[in-house]
């Protein structure tokens, strides 16, 4: 009856134990035939922690961009083959690949720079305080390895405010003085001095004037301003004004100017005029527009920043 007894506990045991080994077996298969997490199975994971985004050119409707700066975090478990990076937004698109290919290892935090073609251009809309885009950091094969969402702020100034960094020149600034509608507009020097030109009907002359100021211990010569772009609030552009044939310009019947006119509208561009260092010199750019239409914004050559229209100050 013991021996009986003793083979039913043992026949037990032995059951339990394959069971158990049934239970095992099935857990493992349950775990290998899961979706494996990310790096699990040795990918990459690139992470965008910090941008900077280097401007190079601003115009009414578009940016120029000169590079991009990005740290990159490697959180996988394999590494990254880096190529490019692409900035977009929009419908535009600029992407720069990498002098020679860069691993990032896992673990491994590392600044890159991306040098962005100058001639490429990101659209931007006309008035617009800021541009959203998206900065993708591609692999070699064409993958997207990270993507971050970007949002760019537009430089500007408004009437009253000094432009501190003026393009291929040594700390020369410049002061924005006012800016007016007007129906004449004064140009020169010519060979008999200034002159003053008329409207073409149903269109008028905006007129910004600004300082030149040499902050240098040197004498330098000031640039001239001889081109530019200004916005309305229809959002056309039109380009600088530059009375084609100059005096001789029937359309605008120019003539002579009057000491009056000559000190109320500047007539001319303050450029290329030598400045002894604490020296400064007015001048202004001109556009002619439709009458009907009023100006949002302008770009000018040798600044970066937009400059922004409100109510006419003189």
């Amino acid at each position: 009856m013991k021996r009986k007894t003793l083979s039913l506990l043992i026949i037990g045991v032995l059951i339990l134990a394959v069971v158990i080994m049934d239970g095992c077996i099935e857990e493992e298969n349950s775990e290998s035939t899961s979706e494996p997490k990310p790096g699990q199975l040795g990918e990459p994971k690139i992470v965008i922690k910090e941008y900077n985004i280097s401007i190079y050119d601003v115009g009414v409707d578009r940016f120029y961009f000169d590079s991009v700066k990005v740290l990159l975090r490697n959180e996988g478990r394999a590494s990254a083959e880096i190529e490019k990076l692409l900035l977009s937004s929009g419908k535009s698109k600029i992407d720069n690949t990498l002098y020679s290919e860069q691993s990032l290892n896992p673990g491994e935090e590392k600044d890159f720079k991306f040098y962005l073609p100058t001639y490429t251009a990101v659209e931007k809309e006309i008035g617009a305080d800021k541009v959203k885009g998206t900065i993708s950091i591609i692999n070699t094969s064409g993958g997207i390895l990270a993507e971050k969402n970007i949002t760019i702020q537009v430089p500007n100034v408004r009437i009253g405010d000094t432009i501190t960094e003026v393009e291929d020149t040594n700390n020369l600034s410049m002061t924005l003085l006012w800016w007016k509608k007007s129906d004449i507009a004064v140009d020169g020097l010519y060979v008999n001095g200034y002159y003053t030109f008329i409207a073409k009907p149903n269109m008028t002359f905006i007129i910004l004037a600004y300082k030149f100021q040499n902050n240098w211990n040197r004498e330098q010569i000031t640039p001239y301003i001889n081109q530019g772009e200004i916005a309305t609030n229809k959002k056309y552009i039109y380009n600088r004004w530059n009375p084609p044939e100059g005096v001789n310009s029937e359309e605008y019947q120019p003539r002579e100017s009057t000491e009056e006119e000559v000190n109320e509208l500047i007539g001319d561009s303050g450029g290329y005029e030598n400045l002894l260092p604490g020296e400064s010199v007015e001048g202004c750019i001109v556009f002619e527009i439709p009458e009907d239409q009023t100006p949002i914004e302008t770009s000018i050559a040798y600044m970066l920043p937009l400059i922004k229209y409100w109510e006419e100050t003189k």
